[in-house]
């Protein structure tokens, strides 16, 4: 290039390819949903436009003031938003820069379709007999289409790409089209640089050749009278005239080589009779039966589907644009005549396909579908090329164009072409949102295309029905998962898995799929959903209404489901709240996460789209059904487990019992019955015991201030945590680790019960030994086992049935199972159970001590290394290590828990003393705002919709320096000056827990109560005695002191992650921050979106006895420090006592009793409207006793920043209001009740 260095590129991949090709620096502009689109990490440069994400794109004025800020020679704009506006191609020329496009004058006269017309017909191009000219009125429509003769196409004058047509037969057809195109126009194509009065916008006629092929001719002109041709391409594969797959060159024209010169020769007529520069596109109807061709329209623009003739002519559009603006900014007008011609070529070489694939649901009209591309995996062939902005990780925005990517495949001939495009095609793979892939796939076997034959009306007699379930309506809580899930995983990365896993298991088997095979885990009520393909599918767990067809079938039996039907699952009808629907060959379209397809709702991984299924969601089936699945074996209905509303379940003391609860509140929770509250969830099953514990210490010193306080740990699955005096069981969506107590854990032989438990039943404790935990794991086994061979076999005479009621033995054992005495510089250790599946090692006695963490580290390296015994390996599932303790996650039926605890004993002897050892790390400097518009949002929101007072409102900053006797400005100081070390990784999505390193900068402080729902990503909180980043949105209670970069990356693509390791942080990584403003912050946080942000840190050790020293240095001065904070906490403890209190008494003025509601809901004519999510409510609409209407909205709830809508149901003819169950600042979690109705369904 001579003159041309520099370009702003509006959003296209192709174009930067090229650029930097050509040594020319290119700098992208975005919007904040674009960040992570490749356009943006691939550029040199990317800018941030202002505006909205809907209209930033199109603001000419925006994106020249950038270019001009950035010093760029030119503006090229691709194709699509303003590659055809003409006043931006002025106004870029009237700012000094290149318009790397054709003239503003060519792009005004050709975007006016019956300007073009006669500029066509002008320079002796044929034209389809239509109008001279525009029409104004219906009538005069009328008149013109008949003196045309039908069929019509009525056109809107300015536009293109296929919109703003309407095909009429008949003159009432025209009357009914006339206002709908002409609409259309003034929605789609008004543009003040067209020759039309948009308040005016008329539009044409011409006649419609229905048999014909659509085929266009690429030409490149140099702005000087001289143009030449690349061929033609056909594009006859369209729907609604929007092109689907286009071919270079046409199969038509290749058998009617005559027809190419013709072609080419009248385009380039056209193209130098307006002397057009640059890339452009003269479009073709070339009736099928005559050869005839006629001029439709010219786009002024570098066309989608460029890139074929790049193959097929071995050419580089894009690079000759260059070299035409470059000439143009050289003052030479444009490329050289003679070069221009010796580039014409005589004919081309092999064949080239391309698809278009785009985030649609050609089962609901080829409607958009926006959603995140979970996995997105391209076949590469040799000849194949794929321009694509999309990869593993994009969020699809319902903002712009759905198309994906283009697939292109070359080859020497149409036949090598196509068989190679069909590979691309069933070999590539998009998890995510629906798209047309496999649609394409299926054009690419059709017997029309392979004889390349098709016309434009080929896309309305083609068939396509893909082998998948139509997603009709969703039901309360329907969720993809699988067996085991994710137990190896850990970091905030949940375990997930079905609730009940002996019911998907069996639901499996009954299908012929192997047991841990994913299925939908139904919750409450379930779907409706459509097959389009045949399926073997069966249905277990709590008993619901099933029924296909509308006739009502069998649960815990293997169904035979035809393609059309429908299958609907409605609400629980007995004991339990879940169900499994297994459908055979499972889902194969949804994406696997760390070897998982099971959704984790809470953190938005994994599944279908993180989330709960939603109405238009596809799942695709396998395509074929085996036959030997004949027959429809049933488990008899005295071998399905029982669902009682009063459970025994078997549990073991610990991890935390003894010293802190009394015998008395042991006593309490082992022989009381204790009621499910509302809140039980996947995330957390919450009990109401009769009463709240007296425990047996004061405080949970260094843990915190209340006796339910710990230093952070691990937390088994399955246990009971005490989340200060209210107990909640933790089960497989639960977070890693947390400070709070758990003083039981449940047994896996009793997991399944956790799934079936529910609001309202009650269950009871049974305290079991090791050895008949043990035991009873081994009979559900057998019995999965038995059932297998049954189903298989056609007997069920030899299967017992699972018993839910167990009697102990009481030889159960305490939560220390083996302590180990400090030795010198070696600490105190014991060694904790937590059921039969999970032993913490925790060292010293609940102190925050970097030993103490180096020692875990050491501890966990030994065991994860490759140097730990066969049996260890094969058995030791995971491990989450803490400050002061690690988390061993084991198979218990397979590695015998003495044999464990005896090779960790001996791992302490082995590892000495290392209060002097130098340990390798990582120093990270981050940077951090104690500004932030979002986190000031969150706490007003707080305060509007929780709770309205609190010490630590408004200002989370101001209160946790108070609380620790600091100025705002020592806190501050501290930050910037101080250095904290990583001491666990986890919770949700790698949320990264740090200690300060220097003990005169620790601080305490309480969290929250409630936690907030919602807490920005890259907040820096403080709760307990440790700061925290937040990896992600997410609910939080952590006092906000500032925020920083995020440091999780879900799908791991941006720069520091990776798919394998997408949290950022590791165990002994030193952190320290720099300030800077927020809106510094805020581009850096643009920076990170985008996939660009450079993490800054270096390798260092941290040496183990400079730090000892330290401590023993500064002991005097941090011992009077402490009595000053602890003087400065007991105040402010009691004025959060006092203002809990009072915030507690307003709540329970209005609060229903428990009882009052099991007793309404006794009624059938009562039912249940349930919280959509974990969320606040915002607004109650309704009050009680107020009649109501099918969907009308009756709270608003806010989650995540975001108010959703909670309906009536859509079948009742009367219903009003019996009771409101929540007021306006509550919390509620996903299924909790938010109010009762009284109602008539309709048909009843």
């Amino acid at each position: 290039m001579e003159k041309l260095k520099s370009v702003l590129i509006a959003n296209r991949v192709r174009i930067i390819r090229t650029a930097q090709a050509l040594n020319i620096k290119t700098i992208s502009v975005y919007t904040s949903i674009d960040a992570s689109s490749l356009h943006v990490s691939q550029a040199d440069e990317a800018v941030l436009l202002p505006g909205s994400n809907s209209t930033a794109y199109t603001d000419g004025d925006e994106i020249i003031k950038i270019a001009k800020e950035k010093g760029v020679d030119a503006i090229i704009p691709g194709y699509g938003f303003l590659s055809e506006n003409a006043d931006f191609a002025r106004s870029v020329g009237r700012a000094g820069l290149v318009w790397v496009g054709p003239s503003a004058e060519s792009i005004e006269a050709f975007g006016v379709k019956h300007v073009a017309r006669e500029l066509a017909e002008k320079a002796g191009v044929p034209i389809v007999p239509g109008t001279k000219g525009l029409v104004e009125t219906a009538d005069d429509a009328v008149k013109e289409s008949e003196r045309i003769g039908f069929p019509v196409m009525l056109k809107a004058t300015g536009g293109g790409g296929g919109m703003g047509l309407v095909v009429c037969h008949t003159s009432k057809e025209v009357k009914e089209g006339f206002e709908t195109v002409r609409s259309r126009g003034e929605t789609l194509f008004k543009n003040p640089g067209l020759l039309v009065d948009p308040s005016s916008y008329t539009l044409f006629i011409e006649r419609y050749i229905a048999d014909g092929h659509h085929i266009e001719v690429q030409v490149f002109g140099n702005g000087q009278g001289q143009a030449i041709h690349f061929g033609e391409r056909e594009c006859s594969i369209q729907r609604r005239n929007q092109k689907v797959i286009e071919e270079c060159p046409s199969p038509f024209v290749e058998k009617n080589p005559s027809l190419r010169e013709k072609l080419g020769s009248t385009a380039v007529s056209l193209a130098e009779s307006m002397k057009y520069g640059s890339a452009g596109t003269i479009e073709y109807i070339v009736d099928d039966k005559t050869g005839e061709f006629y001029f439709l329209e010219m786009n002024t623009r570098l066309q989608v589907e460029h890139g074929i003739t790049e193959m097929v002519y071995n050419v580089d559009l894009v690079e000759l644009m260059f070299k035409q603006a470059d000439a143009q900014l050289s003052g030479k007008g444009g490329l050289a005549p003679d070069y221009l011609k010796s580039l014409q070529p005589s004919k081309p070489v092999g064949v080239a396909i391309e698809a278009r694939v785009y985030a649609e649901n050609p089962l609901r009209d080829y409607a958009p579908s926006p959603g995140l591309l979970q996995m997105v995996q391209w076949e590469q062939l040799e000849g194949s090329r794929i321009d694509t902005w999309v990869f593993t990780g994009t969020q699809v925005s319902p903002n712009y164009d759905p198309l994906l990517a283009k697939v292109m495949n070359h080859a020497k001939t149409r036949e090598a072409a196509h068989k190679g495009m069909a590979l691309l095609l069933s070999r590539s793979m998009i998890c995510g949102p629906p798209t047309n892939l496999e649609y394409l796939a299926a054009i690419m076997q059709n017997e029309t295309f392979q004889s390349g034959h098709t016309l434009t009306s080929f896309l309305k007699t083609f068939d396509f029905a893909p082998s998948v379930i139509d997603v009709i309506s969703a039901g309360a809580y329907t969720l993809v998962q699988d067996l085991p899930g994710r137990p190896t995983v850990g970091k905030g990365i949940p375990h997930s898995g079905p609730m009940d896993p002996v019911a998907l298991s069996i639901a499996n088997m009954l299908v012929g799929n192997e047991k841990g095979k994913e299925g939908l885990e139904i919750t409450l009520s379930g779907p409706e959903l459509r097959f389009l393909g045949p399926a073997v599918v069966a249905l277990t767990g709590a008993p619901m209404n099933f029924t296909l067809d509308g006739s009502a079938i069998p649960m815990w039996t293997r169904k035979h489901v035809k393609a059309g039907q429908k299958l609907k699952i409605g609400k629980t009808t007995g004991g339990g709240c879940r169900s499994y629907l297994a459908v055979y060959g499972g889902f194969p379209k949804v994406a696997d996460y760390f070897g998982s397809k099971s959704t984790s709702p809470l953190v938005a991984i994994g599944g279908y789209q993180g989330r709960a299924l939603a109405p238009g969601d596809l799942l695709a089936m396998v395509d074929e059904v085996p036959k030997n699945l004949g027959g429809h074996p049933s488990v008899p209905e005295h071998l399905r487990p029982q669902y009682p509303t009063s459970w025994e379940i078997m549990a073991m003391p610990g991890p935390h019992q003894e010293g802190y609860l009394t015998n008395e509140d042991v006593d309490m929770i082992y022989s009381s019955e204790l009621k499910v509250s509302h809140n039980a969830s996947r995330s957390g099953v919450r009990l109401i015991p009769p009463r709240a514990p007296q425990w047996a210490r004061k405080d949970g010193g260094e843990g915190g201030s209340h006796p339910s306080n710990l230093v952070e740990y691990g937390y088994p699955l399955g246990t009971l945590n005490w989340t200060g005096d209210d107990p909640c069981i933790f089960p497989i969506d639960c977070p890693n680790f947390g400070g709070f107590l758990s003083s039981t854990t449940v047994i896996r032989a009793d997991w399944w019960k956790l799934g079936q438990i529910k609001a309202g039943n009650t269950m009871q404790y049974k305290r079991v030994s090791l050895e008949e935990a043990l035991s009873l794991r081994k009979k559900v086994e057998e019995y999965l086992v038995a059932i297998q061979k049954a189903i298989e076999s056609g007997s069920f005479e030899r299967v017992q049935a699972l018993e839910t009621t167990y009697s102990p033995s009481g030889a159960y054992g305490k939560a220390v199972v083996a302590e180990r005495p400090a030795k010198g510089n070696e600490p105190q250790v014991r060694y904790r159970q937590g059921g039969d599946d999970h032993l913490l090692v925790e060292y010293g006695n609940e102190q925050f001590d970097l030993n103490h963490r180096c020692r875990v580290t050491a501890l966990e390296k030994v065991l994860r290394g490759p140097d730990a015994p066969a049996w260890l390996k094969e058995t030791l599932t995971n491990t989450v290590g803490c400050c002061t303790s690690l988390l061993l996650f084991y198979d218990g039926a397979k590695l015998d828990r003495e044999k464990l605890v005896k090779y960790l004993q001996s791992l302490e002897d082995q590892l000495g003393d290392l209060s002097k050892i130098k340990v390798p790390c990582r120093r990270f400097r981050l940077p951090l705002s104690f500004e932030s518009k979002e986190q000031t949002e969150a706490t007003q929101r707080y305060m509007e919709t929780q709770r309205p007072h609190a010490p630590y409102l408004p200002d989370n900053l101001e209160f946790t320096a108070k609380n620790n006797a600091f100025s705002p400005d020592q806190l501050k100081h501290n930050l910037l000056n101080g250095t904290l070390m990583t001491v666990v990784v986890g919770f949700f999505c790698g949320n990264t827990v740090s200690l300060p390193v220097d003990p005169r900068m620790r601080m305490a402080s309480p969290k929250t109560n409630p936690s907030r729902v919602f807490t920005p990503e890259g907040t820096f909180g403080w709760g307990g005695s440790c700061g925290s980043i937040y990896p992600v949105d997410s609910p939080g209670g952590y006092m906000m002191l500032g925020r920083t970069v995020p440091c999780f990356d879900y799908l791991g693509y941006k720069d520091g992650f990776s798919l394998e390791k997408p949290w950022l942080f590791q165990d002994f990584d030193l952190l320290t921050f720099y300030q800077v403003t927020e809106e510094e912050l805020n581009e850096k946080l643009g920076y990170f979106r985008s996939g660009r942000y450079k993490f800054e840190w270096d390798d260092v050790e941290f040496d183990m006895a400079e730090h000892n020293k330290l401590l023993q240095d500064t002991a005097g001065e941090v011992k009077q420090l402490r009595e000053k904070q602890t003087k400065v906490q007991d105040e402010l403890v009691v004025a959060e006592h006092e203002s809990l209190q009072k915030w507690r008494e307003d709540k329970e003025k209005d609060k229903v009793d428990e009882s009052t509601v099991d007793a309404l809901l006794a009624d059938p004519a009562i039912s249940t409207i349930d919280s959509p999510m974990d969320a606040n409510v915002w607004k109650v609409l309704v009050d009680e006793g107020d009649d109501i209407k099918p969907n009308q909205v009756l709270v608003l709830v806010e989650a995540m920043k975001m108010e959703i809508n909670v309906q009536a149901p859509g079948d009742i003819t009367k219903g009003k209001v019996e009771k409101v169950l929540v007021r306006p600042g509550e919390t509620v979690k996903a299924g909790g009740r938010i109010a009762l109705i009284r109602h008539e369904v309709m048909g009843r």
